[in-house]
C-alpha cells in the first residue's frame, strides 16, 4: 500500500516533473519568441527615437523658421502699422488736394467768368472805339450834299482871288449862306456832326473847327494860299457884294498868308485861357501844319513849332505853336492847366486829349485793346 502510494507519488512527480518540462520548454520557447520580439522591439524603438530625433531636428528647423516667421511677421506688422499711418496721412492729404482741387475748380470756373466779362467789355468798347474813329473819318470831309456843294461854289466864286482862299470871306459866307452863328451846346461838351451843324446852323467853337477843318479839306488839291487877317494900317476886305456895289472889310487890318491847302494840314486844337467862377474855360481853333499827326510823338513844340492858327469865326490870324500857343507833350504832367496850351486835337480820323501827362486818343486805345483780346485769346482755362 504504502508502495503503491510511493510509485503514486513517483507518477505524480513524474507527470508534475513532465509537466514543468514541458512548462519549462514552453516558456522557454516563449521566452525566445519574447526575445525576439523584444528585439523588434528594441529595433522599432530605436528607429522611432531616430524617427523622433529627426523630427525633433525638424521640429527644431521649424521652430527656428516659425521664429523667424515671427519676427519677420513682427516686422511686417511694424510695417503695416506705419503703412497703415501713411495711409492715414495720405487720405488726409488727400482730402485736402480735394478740397483744394474743389476751390481750384471753383477759381477757374470765377476766372473763366471773370474773363469772358472782360472780353465782353473789351469787344464792346472796341466796337465803340471803331465807330468813333469812323465818326471822325466821316466829319473829316463836308458830306455830298444840295447844300454844302452849293456852299462850296460860292466859295469858290467869292472867297478865292488870284489863287489866294480868303479865310475872313468864308467865315463871312458862313453866317450869310448858311445862317451859322454861335450857339452854347446845350449837352456841355458834345461834338455834333457836320450834317447836324449845317442842320443847327452854327454851335460852339469846337462846331465851327470842326466845319471849318471839313471845308478846307474840299480844296486840298487846288493848291491856294491860305490867308487871315491880322493887325495892320490898312482896310481887309472880307466880301464884296460887286452886284450891289457893297463889301466888308476890318479896318486896320492886313492879309497875311499862312498856309497853302496842298501842304498844310488843318487840325482842330482847343486850349484853356483863364478861369470865370472858378471854372476853367476854353477854346478851339484851327490849327495847320505840315507835320501829318497819327500819334503823340507827332504832337511836339519841335515838330509844330511854328504852326499857325486862326480863328474859324471870322478868319484872324490867332499866333502859332511856339510865340503865344504851346503844345502839351507826353510826360508834362499839369500841362493842361497852363493857359495857351494846345490839349485838344481833332485830326481826319481821331481825337486826341491830354490829361495825366499823356495824349489819350482812340487808334491809341484800340491798339490797346486789340492786344488785350489777343492775350486773352492766348489763355486756356480747362
Amino acid at each position: 500500500m504504502a508502495n503503491l502510494i510511493a510509485y503514486a507519488l513517483i507518477a505524480l512527480l513524474a507527470i508534475a516533473t513532465i509537466a514543468s518540462i514541458a512548462l519549462l520548454l514552453q516558456a522557454m520557447g516563449q521566452k525566445e519568441n519574447l526575445a525576439g520580439e523584444l528585439a523588434d522591439a528594441e529595433g522599432s524603438l530605436l528607429q522611432t527615437q531616430k524617427e523622433l530625433n529627426s523630427t525633433k531636428a525638424e521640429l527644431a528647423v521649424k521652430k527656428e523658421e516659425t521664429r523667424l516667421q515671427g519676427e519677420d511677421i513682427s516686422d511686417l506688422r511694424a510695417e503695416l502699422n506705419g503703412s497703415e499711418a501713411e495711409v492715414r496721412e495720405l487720405e488726409g492729404r488727400l482730402n485736402e488736394s480735394e478740397a483744394e482741387l474743389e476751390d481750384t475748380k471753383n477759381t477757374l470756373s470765377e476766372a473763366r467768368e471773370e474773363i469772358g466779362r472782360i472780353k465782353a467789355e473789351a469787344l464792346a468798347m472796341d466796337g465803340q472805339i471803331n465807330e468813333s474813329i469812323s465818326w471822325f473819318r466821316d466829319n473829316s470831309a463836308l458830306p455830298e450834299t444840295l447844300k454844302a456843294d452849293r456852299f462850296v461854289n460860292r466859295v469858290e466864286k467869292s472867297c478865292v482871288d488870284e489863287g489866294t482862299l480868303n479865310l475872313g470871306c468864308v467865315s463871312y459866307l458862313m453866317e450869310d449862306d448858311l445862317g451859322f452863328m454861335y450857339k452854347d451846346d446845350p449837352t456841355g461838351d458834345r461834338l455834333y456832326s457836320i450834317d447836324e451843324i449845317i442842320a443847327r446852323r452854327g454851335g460852339d467853337c469846337e462846331d465851327y473847327s470842326l466845319f471849318f477843318r471839313a471845308l478846307l479839306g474840299r480844296f486840298q488839291d487846288d493848291n491856294l494860299e491860305i490867308e487871315a487877317w491880322t493887325s495892320g494900317i490898312g482896310r481887309y476886305v472880307i466880301y464884296e457884294d460887286t452886284s450891289a456895289g457893297r463889301y466888308w472889310y476890318y479896318d486896320n487890318t492886313d492879309g497875311m498868308i499862312i498856309g497853302n491847302t496842298e501842304d498844310s494840314n488843318p487840325y482842330a486844337v482847343c486850349y484853356f485861357y483863364g478861369m470865370v467862377n472858378g471854372t476853367r474855360i476854353g477854346h478851339c481853333v484851327i490849327m495847320l501844319t505840315n507835320v501829318t499827326i497819327d500819334t503823340p510823338d507827332d504832337i511836339t513844340n519841335a515838330k509844330l513849332g511854328g504852326a499857325p492858327l486862326f480863328e474859324p469865326q471870322d478868319g484872324h490870324y490867332m499866333g502859332t505853336i511856339g510865340d503865344g500857343f504851346s503844345a502839351c507833350e507826353e510826360g508834362n504832367e499839369g500841362c493842361d492847366d497852363e493857359d495857351y496850351s494846345m490839349t485838344f486835337v481833332i485830326t481826319g480820323s481821331d481825337l486826341f486829349q491830354f490829361s495825366g501827362g499823356k495824349w489819350n486818343y482812340y487808334e491809341g486805345r484800340r491798339k490797346e485793346i486789340s492786344g488785350l483780346l489777343e492775350r486773352l485769346g492766348k489763355i486756356e482755362i480747362d
